[in-house]
């Protein structure tokens, strides 16, 4: 057994006990290899979420390469193994697809996910007789023809569309099937043509640091299956993107990403370390941050987004087992106290360095920033927050590429709207009125994904513009200030009690690290 020590072992020997019991393991249920505990155990949801049975992947992956930490027998493993294949099968639609949100979804992602999951485990399983093995294939083959015949409309999401581009490709090495390897190719180059020519990844219209990892989870196993794809250098230009959104504290993105995220999936960037001197810096960086959880980690992760950083975790554990680096010269950014100022126009990111700073500053979400003094605290400002005589709050912090921006020596000046901040929680009649449509016209497919498009744009892409604006002034130095010149119409006040916030529904955001029980500048 490999007992190499790196800063993923603790997370996933903590998180197994968690992910094991997640399991029906009981032959004589109906819902026998289901993952989704509120869907069979505690009977709170009316269908299964698909994503747990891609955990196959990752216990796979440990048991391959001799790193599971139990004495459990050959037998029970491939056991325990053949019943998430079982529970993939049972939860599979007829058109092929899988659901996370509620029935008869059709999730593109989700479907893509399990897909290549299953595929990456039956690629590392070599115990198991060849009728097994077919059978196996047999409960993926639906999921293929899914994604080989559908779209995802709601919204451009490089990530789903590299996992749909990884599971296809997957399925092409396993059983020559043309069609998906020429599908993969067309998602891919999707993928590319969205890239900005700065070298991030679309997401939700914009770059989000966070999510590009998870983009690279799967853009990277293509790449060394595929090396013919030329996928190398838009991911170089990916990685010297990334590596200047790891910041002094060890933390990772944040609110100026177009998903707010702050998580870091360690295993694509790690991969092309050997490749791209940039990944090698950013994986080093952020191998310390996660052994001191000061960047979100697995640890933090809720059920429906465990799954795919529990994966990206034992493949990066494998990987640090087995890698030989050499020493790494280059430093992340933030480390670095030379003067610098690097500003990604299409992405709306200014990033500001010098011997006492490190300043990130998205013009597009009106002058928002997170700022690294050497001598103090860091601060995060996440915007301005207005608030109508009936209590609707609306912020400068909605993603805006129209946005004004100026940037002359030391100081930038943002002109911005206020948006609405769609603030709504779920309650009966909405969820009456969701599984009517579920029961009913979503088993239509392009009435389900034109009403997909349209819960995107409410609570993420298209929120209600006011008639309220602000000009933020920014002096940038290790002594940041700023100033804030709202006009509001009457009726319209600032609200100065909010502190941190979100304007936007976004799931992924929000995840704990330590830096949230220090005290901020």
């Amino acid at each position: 057994m490999n007992h190499v020590v790196t800063p993923y072992c603790g997370p996933i020997e903590q998180t197994l006990p968690r992910l094991l019991s997640l399991f029906d393991k009981d032959r004589s249920s109906r819902s026998y290899g289901l993952g989704d505990r509120f869907y069979w155990a505690w009977g709170l949801t009316d269908f299964p979420n698909g994503t747990f049975q891609g955990c196959a992947h990752g216990l796979a992956r440990l048991w391959r390469q001799g790193q599971w930490p139990y004495a459990t027998g050959r037998d029970t493993f491939l056991q325990r193994l053949d019943a998430m294949f079982v529970g993939a099968a049972g939860c599979t639609r007829a058109d092929g697809s899988l659901e996370e949100a509620f029935p008869n979804e059709g999730s593109f992602c989700v479907t893509a996910l399990v897909a290549y999951d299953l595929l990456q485990a039956i690629d590392l399983i070599d115990e198991v007789p060849e009728q097994t093995r077919q059978r196996w294939l047999t409960s993926v083959e639906p999921m293929i023809r899914y994604l080989i015949n559908s779209d995802e409309t709601h919204a451009f999401i490089s990530n789903h569309l590299a996992t749909a581009v990884a599971a296809l490709n997957r399925w092409h090495r396993e059983t020559g099937d043309d069609a998906a390897e020429n599908r993969a190719r067309v998602l891919l180059d999707k993928i590319l043509d969205h890239q900005s020519a700065e070298g991030w990844f679309e997401e939700y219209g914009g770059a989000d640091p966070g999510y590009e990892t998870l983009c690279w989870h799967y853009l990277s196993d293509v790449h060394l299956l595929r090396p013919d794809w030329k996928l190398l250098e838009p991911l170089r230009r990916s990685a010297q993107f990334l590596w200047h959104f790891a910041h002094p504290d060890g933390s990772f993105s944040g609110l100026y990403g177009s998903r707010c995220t702050r998580f870091y999936y360690p295993s694509g960037i790690l991969a092309l370390a050997p490749e791209i001197p940039e990944a090698h810096a950013l994986s080093t960086f952020m191998a310390s941050s996660i052994s001191t959880q000061r960047v979100v980690t697995l640890a933090s992760m809720d059920e429906p987004n465990l799954i795919p950083m529990f994966n990206s975790y034992c493949r990066a554990k494998q990987l640090a087992s087995t890698q030989s680096l050499p020493s790494m010269p280059l430093t992340v950014p933030s480390l670095g106290t030379e003067p610098k100022r690097k500003f990604f126009s299409s992405a709306g990111l200014l990033v500001d360095r010098g011997p006492r700073h490190y300043t990130v500053i998205s013009t597009h979400k009106g002058g928002l920033f997170s700022h690294f003094p050497t001598d103090g605290r860091p601060i995060h400002d996440a915007g301005v927050v207005a608030r109508r005589a009936n209590g609707t709050l609306g912020s400068t912090q909605t993603l805006v590429s129209g946005n004004t921006a100026e940037i002359q020596d030391d100081k930038v000046i943002v002109q911005s709207d206020f948006h609405e901040m769609p603030k709504r929680l779920p309650g009966p009649m909405g969820f009456l009125a969701l599984r009517i449509l579920c029961l009913t016209v979503f088993r239509f497919a392009t009435i389900r994904e034109f009403v997909k498009q349209i819960l995107a744009k409410w609570v993420i892409t298209r929120v209600k513009v006011w008639p309220a604006s602000n000009q933020r002034t920014i002096k940038l130095g290790a002594d940041l200030h700023v100033s804030d010149a709202p006009s509001l119409p009457r009726g319209y006040e600032i609200a100065e009690d909010i502190g941190d916030f979100v304007s936007i529904h976004m799931a992924s955001q929000g995840y704990w690290q330590l830096q949230d029980e220090e005290e901020t500048g």
